[in-house]
């Protein structure tokens, strides 16, 4: 018995989970350094962290969802350009790669390690992800999330823009 069929992701959804990213990483310096809160034990450190860590893969599976669904992650290298830089590190060299949506969705859900560097007057805070990849050599993404953030937002529209009613063309049929 299929009681839902495919996993349910709305673009509303995707937005929505754009949006708190954009807020959680914009609001990080002025909650734990400038705010009136003292934090002696760090609690209220470590639950933004998880917070911050748990939204992030929350919109990196729910915008993988809709790649999976058929829409074409390679055209949104555009949108993502300005967010970063991705590492990878080799024998002996390192290079920087072009990266898509997709891409950086890959680097949330197999980080190993995620470090947030903040500092005073520093408007977008920098997030790096690190890991390693199946042939063992190490990665990491250094972006600015709400950066991301708002390269999701820009392609949300213009893909809801472009197919208005929620449908997409698929192999010569529309499909919503």
């Amino acid at each position: 018995m299929e009681l839902l069929g495919s996993h349910k992701v709305s673009f509303a959804s995707v937005r929505a989970f754009a949006i708190q990213c954009h807020a959680l990483d914009l609001s990080a310096y002025d909650l734990l350094f400038t705010s009136t809160h003292v934090d002696k034990d760090e609690k209220t450190k470590n639950a933004y962290e998880e917070q911050f860590t748990s939204q992030l893969l929350t919109l990196a599976i729910a915008l993988r969802t809709k790649f999976y669904q058929g829409y074409d992650h390679r055209s949104t290298i555009p949108y993502v350009s300005h967010c970063g830089f991705l590492y990878k590190y080799g024998k002996n060299a390192e290079a920087t790669e072009h990266f898509s949506i997709k891409d950086v969705c890959d680097k949330i859900i197999h980080a190993n390690k995620v470090k947030k560097y903040l500092e005073a007057g520093i408007e977008k805070p920098t997030t790096s992800l690190c890991g390693k990849a199946q042939d063992g050599s190490l990665w990491e993404l250094s972006m600015s999330v709400s950066l991301f953030a708002e390269a999701v937002l820009n392609w949300v529209r213009d893909v809801e823009e472009t197919y208005p009613s929620g449908q997409r063309e698929r192999g010569g049929r529309v499909e919503d």
